[in-house]
């Protein structure tokens, strides 16, 4: 009677374990997620796939070098999602083993240029380095008011605008870090130094992440900024006098997505992934981060329709970029 029992017992196990692979169910164990762009723009994100997959989450917000170095120097950190932060990052994952090779189907619609060829990492959003000036800040002050407004880097180290700049750390802030080996790329590596220092000792002081530069430029802190476009029209969406241009040859970031090696919830980040690629999840997030869409037939946000990428800095290499970071933050670090 006993045994017949046990029979009943182990049919039904199996019978839920069926039920439980095939019925589509999310996990829920939550699923864990190192967000690399701002903390309100991966909540939308997040909320939205937590209703549409009844999948618990837990975020953690965090700068492109923190996330480096935690992700790359801790074994096991349990995190199951890198959202965001420049490409250059996730080429470092895929290189060190840390991430895992995931094709969305989503991927066949975005082009090669904005994603890993060997489907480590895919792209979700597309942004360019700009120069920023908060124009209420330059106009009052009586020695910028006259001078033409900022268009390329060498006019930021104007004598008029020491001390009245500001910088991302490229140590800490994957926005510091895009500005110092696309100017490597473009100009040789001691030139880059040489240019990344002279910007460095005429701020205010380097940012510890690239949106608290574009914090500091809306409030008035400084009158001028190097950081990613996006940062800056969002503030100049609520309302401050921000002038953005691009300057020649300017480095770029593709925003990108990959899965964790020593992650727990496999299943619920490949999920995740599809959503945060699909059409729905791009026109969302590009109506609140003022990035440019990397699948096609999304219109970009209105504050992005007067922008020209032609000077874009076209040969930069994002593979090229986490295989030096280390060589060109030593140079960086060794020069005072």
């Amino acid at each position: 009677m006993w045994k017949k029992g046990i029979v009943i017992l182990i049919l039904a196990a199996v019978a839920f374990l069926g039920y439980s692979l095939y019925s589509g169910k999310t996990s829920s164990q939550p699923l864990k997620v190192y967000v690399i762009f701002q903390e309100d723009e991966g909540r939308i994100l997040l909320e939205k796939f937590k209703k549409k997959a009844n999948q618990p989450y837990e975020m953690i917000r965090m700068s492109s070098g923190e996330a480096s170095y935690h992700l790359l120097n801790i074994e096991k950190t349990g995190i199951d999602v890198v959202l965001g932060g420049p490409a250059d990052l996730h080429e470092q994952l895929k290189n060190k083993g840390k991430s895992v090779h995931y094709t969305s189907y989503m991927a066949n619609e975005i082009s090669a240029q904005y994603k890993d060829k060997e489907g480590y990492w895919t792209g979700m959003y597309m942004g360019a380095l700009a120069i920023g000036v908060n124009q209420t800040v330059w106009r009052q002050d009586p020695q910028l008011a006259s001078l033409p407004l900022p268009q390329k880097y060498e006019d930021l180290l104007r004598p008029e605008l020491k001390g009245k700049i500001e910088i991302p750390d490229p140590e800490t802030s994957g926005t510091g870090y895009t500005l110092l080996a696309s100017l490597a790329q473009q100009r040789g590596e001691d030139e880059a130094i040489r240019l990344m220092q002279a910007l460095k000792k005429q701020s205010s002081s380097t940012t510890f992440a690239g949106i608290t530069t574009a914090q500091r430029l809306a409030v008035g802190d400084v009158a001028a900024v190097v950081n990613f476009l996006g940062d800056q029209l969002r503030f100049k969406n609520s309302g401050y006098d921000i002038n953005s241009y691009i300057p020649p040859q300017a480095g770029w970031e593709i925003g990108a997505v990959s899965i964790l090696k020593s992650g727990n919830n496999t299943t619920a980040a490949q999920k995740f992934v599809d959503f945060v690629l699909s059409k729905e999840a791009q026109t969302e997030y590009m109506n609140t981060a003022f990035s440019f869409p990397v699948l096609p037939n999304i219109p970009v946000n209105p504050l992005l329709t007067p922008v020209k990428l032609e000077n874009l800095l076209v040969t930069y290499r994002f593979d090229i970029a986490a295989r030096h970071r280390e060589q060109l933050l030593n140079s960086w670090r060794l020069v005072k």
